[in-house]
């Protein structure tokens, strides 16, 4: 193993154990499997359970287990869309602390102190403090307070029964089914922390960055596309939210306009604070990119005057630089396309394609609201406004 070889996702208490177990060795995707497991645990107990107490399908109660959207948005979709999610997460992540060294990024005087910083990383997923705290944080709401499986406890559903006690099929969701999906979003958050603080040290290391590199963030842009990898914890919240708002224009009678500041404030937090951690690195792009201007500033004066002398009064400079040895017009356009690009350098390693495929991660799953949000008509009407 190298020092800047890194797996935020291949390590932990739970990760060995499925190693001990053999899981790891069997043939075919253990990310599939182990989804389908999950969803087994959580949902098929609450089938059975349901249709035992006959609120499985509409007609005893009016909210029966089959039209929870909530329910069903977390156990069926988030829940295995996060399990799914981590493997293709984990490879681009892992290529992208591969890169630090790769690229150059890190100076020959600073690779041990940057394998420290790894090796740092690598003990803070390998502890068994983080997760044990993430299972306890999961088991809280169970533990100090009586199940609660809805925002609408005014409607009767598959998880009272009619004294408003909850069913076996209500204490199965809250002492497995919800802990079980906690659990996994923690593991995530607490994946998405080891990243933040790597970061956070890498930016202190003393990186060897090229302001007029062209992917226009000092030769840091991959971490932009590295970052979007988290955009599966919006996309799992927003199908959680989704569930819920479902519930509440079929339960309730709230409409899409009920919840437009919710979802919009939803959209644009989640994509702020999943990229927020980029900022991190804004100090030496700041850095670099502000000595880079002021050395090329002077380089370009010293360019300009050569090409003065030289096309107005036929005398060429015996110190010019090197780069403008012959001072024609393409030699001082090469130098203001550099130093343009230099100039538009970002001191955050994202781009706008970045910053919109986290947007329409958290908004991809709210789209279903419209349809259910709206009546047809409504739909129809506010659809020919638009285009007639």
């Amino acid at each position: 193993m190298t020092i800047d070889d890194l797996s935020l996702m291949r390590g932990g208490p739970v990760y060995r154990a499925l190693h001990r177990l053999g899981l790891l060795h069997t043939r075919g995707a253990l990310a599939p499997r182990m989804a389908l497991a999950m969803m087994a645990l959580a949902w098929l107990p609450l089938v059975a359970l349901s249709a035992r107490d006959g609120a499985l399908l509409p007609g005893s109660v009016r909210m029966p287990l089959l039209a929870d959207a909530s329910v069903y948005a977390r156990l069926m979709l988030a829940l295995p869309l996060l399990v799914l999610a981590a493997g293709p997460a984990d490879r681009l992540l892992r290529s992208a602390i591969r890169q630090f060294g790769r690229a150059g990024l890190v100076p020959d005087d600073k690779r041990s102190k940057f394998g420290a910083i790894v090796t740092r990383a690598r003990r803070l997923r390998d502890s068994h403090v983080p997760e044990l705290l993430c299972l306890v944080f999961a088991l809280v709401p169970a533990l100090l307070s009586h199940p609660v499986l809805t925002e609408l406890p005014d409607v009767s559903g598959w998880h009272t029964t009619a004294d408003g006690t909850p069913t076996a099929a209500a204490r199965w969701a809250w002492w497995v089914a919800m802990p079980l999906f906690r659990f996994v979003c923690f593991v995530w958050l607490w994946r998405f922390l080891i990243w933040t603080l790597l970061l956070a040290r890498i930016a202190h290391l003393g990186l060897d960055l090229r302001p007029p590199h062209p992917d226009g963030a000092g030769g840091l842009g991959f971490l932009g596309f590295a970052q979007q990898r988290f955009s599966a914890l919006s996309l799992a919240g927003g199908v959680v939210l989704s569930g819920s708002c479902i519930n509440h224009f079929i339960y309730s009678g709230q409409t899409l306009l009920d919840v437009r500041y919710l979802l919009a404030a939803y959209v644009v937090g989640t994509t702020i604070v999943l990229m927020a951690p980029l900022l991190l690195l804004a100090p030496p792009l700041i850095r670099a990119k502000r000595h880079a201007l002021a050395k090329y500033s002077a380089l370009g004066h010293r360019a300009i005057r050569s090409f003065d002398l030289c096309w107005k009064k036929g005398q060429m400079e015996d110190d010019a630089p090197s780069l403008l040895d012959s001072p024609q017009p393409s030699a001082l356009a090469d130098f203001s396309s550099v130093y343009a690009s230099l100039s538009a350098m970002s001191v955050v390693p994202v781009t706008r394609w970045n910053v919109l495929w986290m947007l329409q991660a958290a908004a991809l799953p709210l789209l279903p609201l419209i349809f259910f949000g709206m009546s047809v008509d409504d739909l129809v009407k506010k659809l020919a406004s638009v285009l007639l």
